[in-house]
């Protein structure tokens, strides 16, 4: 870029680094880019020894001490959520004992309910059995003097008085 194009470019950030980058570059040996405002292109104020720049230690302490206290309260937060999380622990322990105790007492019942369902299964089966021996002892004893047509005679006989 030339110098004329630098001249003739908008003032904006960008023209004023490249006119402190061409300055910089007339000297030889200097590698460092100052950025110094527009009207200090011509170079340094001293020759011989620069001044050390102005630091500003109270406000660098303040911001030390304003660093320390967001870590102390980030700290104390980190210390209340630990709270929080071990009572949640704790609760959800309670919780889990509490359900293994109501799963072992439903076992219980489920097994007791298991146990009264075969032996009714069983009691019905008999039942059947014995059903079917009383009805093979009817037929057997009854079935052979009884016919089917006289046994509808004798119950219409016996509806009408």
């Amino acid at each position: 870029m030339s110098e004329q194009a630098a001249k003739d470019a908008p003032s904006s950030g960008n023209s004023i680094l490249m006119r402190a980058w061409q300055a910089n570059v007339t000297r030889p040996g200097d590698k460092v880019i100052t950025f110094s405002p527009a009207g200090s292109e011509g170079g340094s104020s001293s020759e011989g020894g620069a001044s050390p720049p102005q630091r500003d230690w109270v406000s660098a302490i303040d911001l030390v001490q304003e660093a320390a206290e967001a870590i102390r309260i980030s700290e104390e937060r980190a210390g209340e959520l630990e709270n929080q999380l071990r009572n949640v622990i704790a609760q959800a322990e309670d919780e889990v004992r509490q359900l293994q105790k109501t799963i072992a007492s439903n076992q219980v019942l489920l097994a007791q309910a298991e146990d009264r369902a075969r032996r009714a299964e069983a009691r019905a089966k008999e039942a059947e059995s014995w059903l079917v021996r009383i009805h093979d002892a009817v037929f057997s004893a009854f079935g052979a003097k009884a016919k089917p047509g006289t046994a509808e005679s004798t119950d219409t006989g016996q509806d009408t008085p």
